[in-house]
């Protein structure tokens, strides 16, 4: 008999697709009962002290970054203000080569150079030259300076023979450390006679006035450069307007170099003053350049040169009242008004001293030994700084500032220590 779709479905009325879908669900809600069993709960509190933890952590890392800084930028700083004065000055002075204890003494600077300039030639004529150059004197005689004449003569091993155009005073033997020394001056020379034969090189020289006397063995000299311009012919010569004027103008140009040249040059430690410079001009024969004459000028300039601690201590000593001749120093002493009294006639290169006037307001500062200060302070308690101090009566008054704060003591290293000096205006 032919059954119906009806008689093949279980009573229950379940097909296997519902039987499926129902078994599957309830393995899904299992395994989500087991899984919220198997997940256990924070504990309580937990979050709150992680975040202390980390505040902690976080504090000393700092601590410990601060205490690093402090021992890297430790130190010590020591604000010093020096005993101080402002003084005026108006008077005369003398100043001496070689000073004595209450004396100003001064030393000179000396420059050479040469310039040339090319004129077109206004024709020829017959010409008689002598040579020329410099030669370096010596005195090994004695201490004492020595005055050399007008046309002192100079003679060459050959028997050639030079003079000086003007008298000069050749300084006398010294000591420097503990070797003696002979004193030396430059001159320039003219030969005896026109002619090439007197144009040579470097040479040595004696001086025949001396000859028969204690002195000849003394007194010598050195060639400094070749001895040149000697002629006798015919030769391109130009006008003497022509020569005035560009004699004139070489002298305004050496003059400027070499006062650029001699205010750049002032040796460390020493003041030279504008007024106190002196050019001196030597017109050199003319040369010929081609077809143009080379009209040659020669300048020497003489600067006088004060120490700054000489100077200072010397007005110190004429204006302060009670001064124990302690070292000093004037702040920008250059800006004194300085004149050289009848400079027309001095000539400190040669003479032993000349006068001057001195006139402005000087600024004197006591000074003291920098790196002695922090050797005597190194190492020391902080509350040392007062009886050290005592050594130094330069020194007016004197704050400290120690890194870190709670340091009491200076570093045992003295670069750790640094010296600032106040300067009041």
């Amino acid at each position: 008999m032919k059954k119906d779709f009806n008689d093949i479905v279980p009573p229950d009325h379940r097909s296997i697709r519902k039987v499926s879908v129902e078994r599957d669900t309830r393995r899904k809600t299992l395994t989500r009962h087991v899984e919220k069993r198997e997940m256990p709960e924070p504990p309580r509190g937990r979050s709150g002290s992680s975040r202390w933890g980390l505040w902690i952590i976080a504090l000393v890392s700092l601590l410990v970054l601060i205490f690093g800084f402090s021992f890297v930028f430790s130190g010590a700083k020591l604000v010093v203000t020096p005993k101080q004065r402002t003084v005026h000055i108006d008077a005369d002075f003398q100043a001496v080569k070689n000073p004595g204890v209450n004396d100003i003494g001064y030393e000179i600077m000396t420059i050479e150079r040469e310039e040339s300039k090319d004129v077109s030639p206004t024709g020829k004529e017959f010409v008689e030259e002598k040579a020329s150059g410099t030669i370096v004197i010596y005195n090994n005689y004695n201490s004492s300076n020595q005055r050399l004449i007008k046309n002192t003569r100079f003679e060459t091993p050959e028997g050639l023979v030079y003079r000086i155009n003007e008298s000069i005073i050749v300084p006398g033997r010294r000591t420097e450390n503990n070797a003696s020394v002979p004193g030396s001056i430059e001159a320039l020379v003219y030969a005896d006679e026109p002619g090439e034969k007197y144009n040579i090189g470097l040479t040595d020289f004696t001086v025949p006035g001396f000859r028969g006397d204690p002195r000849f063995e003394s007194f010598y000299a050195h060639s400094k450069t070749e001895m040149t311009g000697g002629f006798v012919g015919d030769k391109q010569i130009i006008s003497a307007a022509e020569e005035k004027n560009a004699r004139e103008e070489l002298q305004e140009r050496l003059k400027t170099q070499l006062l650029n040249e001699a205010l750049s040059q002032t040796p460390e430690g020493f003041d030279m003053y504008e007024n106190g410079i002196f050019t001196v001009f030597s017109s050199l024969p003319n040369g010929e350049r081609g077809n143009q004459v080379a009209v040659r000028e020669k300048a020497t300039l003489y600067g006088v040169l004060f120490k700054k601690d000489a100077i200072a201590r010397f007005i110190a000593k004429n204006t302060i009242a009670g001064f124990d001749d302690e070292p000093v120093e004037i702040l920008d002493s250059r800006t004194l008004a300085f004149a050289i009294l009848n400079k027309e006639n001095s000539m400190p290169w040669q003479d032993d001293d000349f006068n001057f006037h001195f006139s402005g307001n000087a600024h004197v500062v006591w000074t003291f030994d920098s790196n002695q200060l922090k050797e005597d302070l190194a190492g020391k308690a902080k509350a040392a700084l007062q009886t050290v101090l005592t050594g130094y009566p330069s020194i007016d008054e004197a704050q400290i500032v120690l890194r870190p704060f709670w340091r009491q003591t200076f570093p045992e290293d003295i670069s750790d220590i640094k010296v600032t000096r106040v300067i009041v205006e």
